[in-house]
């Protein structure tokens, strides 16, 4: 029974990252294709590849924490300073301002059409992931017994 349970506990936290991995890797793809969905309103027409550079800014952190925890952060960044509130902005019915074109004389306000795009689909995929969680917690204490 020792024997086994260092098994479980040594391969453990291997089994909780790919279940992690599992149930993430589809959450990021959903976060990614709802950011290429997105609409906003008002806006000027053309097309400037910017739902294009949120969703590629798309990603994971997974780490453990100074007490031990394991976490994972899904995240949204853009590439240069000036478009670092714009994932935030398109997720919130307050939108982000910024100059129209690149004339910074004159500053445009876009909002999206319904907002949500990152945390209403990250929130619809809370229960997939804890149920795969549950699924590696239940595998290892069926090792055991």
């Amino acid at each position: 029974m020792a024997a086994e349970l260092r098994v479980v506990e040594n391969q453990l936290p291997d089994w909780l990252e790919a279940e992690m991995d599992d149930a993430i890797d589809p959450v990021v793809r959903r976060v990614k294709a709802a950011a290429l969905r997105v609409d906003v309103q008002g806006g000027p027409a053309g097309h400037t590849g910017l739902r294009g550079r949120v969703a590629s800014g798309v990603g994971v952190r997974k780490g453990v924490s100074t007490k031990g925890s394991a976490y994972f952060r899904i995240f949204s960044e853009m590439n240069t300073n000036p478009e670092r509130p714009i994932p935030r902005g398109m997720d919130t019915e307050k939108g982000w301002r910024h100059p129209l074109f690149g004339n910074r004389d004159f500053w445009f306000q876009s909002r999206p059409v319904r907002s949500g795009w990152f945390t209403d689909t990250i929130g619809d995929s809370g229960d997939d992931i804890e149920a795969r969680l549950a699924r590696a917690l239940d595998f290892a204490i069926n090792r055991l017994g």
